[in-house]
């Protein structure tokens, strides 16, 4: 079959689930909206479709056949690449139903099928074992990182706890809101960064207002824009893997114990005007496991940090009525390349290879030299490798970095090289 016309379907499809209107779909793929209806009828009925044309008389092999047994094992790489759904025997069993196979295999003997294959694992088993190169921790202000804890105070209303950690000295920010949108996190970021001071890298995880959404391709969001205006590398860790961002997810647990659960809120001035008092606490009493003994305070105790001072935050452009500009600087994602050799990287899948299905490999844009290279590490030991890099044109100008916000980057490009 004609591979494009499979991947317009592939492509259409997760556009509508994403909220784009079946009309601009068909306008933007030369399509019409019967083809669409066509093919989203099909999905509706089979989720694990692979948009491909066949034919409709029934599938007839021989029970031992090598053409059921192919036939077994491309079912259950399919399962494993969708998002939703079981990938067992039985799972298997009821699609070849639907494919009207003939004779049909029994659930004991696509179990054979699949061990003979070494396929018996659950989803992702296969490559937990693959190295996580974790961003390194070298001194105060090298890594922050921000998360949102969602919470819901007296009356229903649900308050959005922003909140921003030092990696090196757990120093923390946090603040209150109402909304988590792509505006609010930015005024969090500034304010984090006139109390913390300014990080050489942001770490967050792929919530869409940090992102930038779900929806576009290749889309630069505002709070990207925003580090980069500042000089800073944000850094994405691989999708629906907390444990990434584990420093922060044990910071909202302490939150949670020793704030949260100890009032009941009726407004979010109230939250706001109590969280002074669990920072002062945090700060000069809490004692964090990873800092042997020391608090937050005293880890800064006579270190000097640049901060964002009101000279410099006058330098960025009001981005609630206006978009901020393409800064020319690097920022990061660090993804799990699937079982068919790709990786999801804003919102475009990006052909890495067939060697590197399980592993863990860094992008890396830069939007100066407007590349994309994909980067792959071992081991604790091993180097960063360059594995290969692709053009990534941005279609609007891209600014020099103000020389306000210049500091010595080579530290962050020796650890994350690229």
């Amino acid at each position: 079959m004609n591979t494009n016309e499979q991947d317009l379907r592939r492509e259409a499809i997760p556009r509508r689930l994403n909220g784009e209107r079946r009309k601009d779909i068909c306008r933007d793929l030369e399509r019409s909206t019967q083809w669409f209806d066509k093919w989203w009828s099909i999905f509706d009925h089979d989720p694990h479709t692979d948009f491909s044309d066949r034919s409709r008389a029934p599938l007839v092999v021989d029970k031992t056949s090598a053409e059921i047994e192919q036939l077994v094992v491309e079912v259950r790489r399919k399962f494993e690449l969708s998002e939703v759904g079981l990938i067992g025997a039985r799972a298997i069993w009821g699609k070849l139903i639907e494919l009207k196979v003939n004779p049909l295999p029994s659930e004991r003997t696509i179990q054979r099928i699949l061990q003979r294959h070494s396929l018996t694992h659950p989803v992702g088993a296969a490559t937990q074992t693959a190295y996580y190169p974790w961003v390194p921790i070298w001194e105060t202000n090298a890594v922050h990182a921000t998360d949102i804890i969602a919470r819901h105070i007296r009356g229903g209303t649900e308050i959005e706890n922003f909140h921003t950690l030092d990696l090196f000295t757990h120093a923390a920010y946090l603040s209150p809101h109402t909304d988590k949108t792509s505006a609010t996190i930015c005024e969090h970021l500034l304010d984090a960064w006139e109390k913390l001071g300014i990080p050489c890298i942001h770490q967050c995880d792929n919530e869409g207002s940090f992102r930038g959404g779900h929806t576009h391709k290749r889309i630069i969001g505002r709070m990207v824009r925003l580090c980069l205006l500042c000089g800073v590398e944000a850094f994405f860790t691989p999708v629906y893997e907390a444990k990434r961002n584990h420093q922060i997810e044990t910071f909202h647990s302490l939150w949670v114990e020793a704030f949260w659960s100890r009032h009941v809120f009726t407004d979010i001035d109230e939250v706001r005007s109590h969280t002074p008092r669990f920072s002062r606490w945090y700060h000069h009493h809490y004692r964090p496991r990873d800092l042997q003994g020391k608090t937050p305070a005293q880890m800064r105790y006579g270190v000097q940090v640049p901060k964002l001072t009101t000279a410099l935050r006058r330098l960025i452009p009001d981005f609630h009525t206006q978009r901020l500009p393409i800064t020319a600087g690097r920022f990061h994602l660090m993804r799990k390349v699937d079982s068919a050799g790709y990786a999801q990287v804003l919102n475009d899948r990006w052909l890495v290879g067939a060697k590197w299905i399980g592993e863990y490999v860094r992008a890396t844009l830069n939007t100066g030299q407007q590349t994309l290279t994909f980067s792959h590490k071992a081991d604790e030991k091993a180097d960063w490798k360059m594995i290969k890099t692709r053009a990534f044109r941005i279609k609007e100008s891209v600014h020099d970095l103000l020389p306000q916000f210049r500091r010595n980057r080579l530290r962050c490009r020796d650890y994350l090289p690229g």
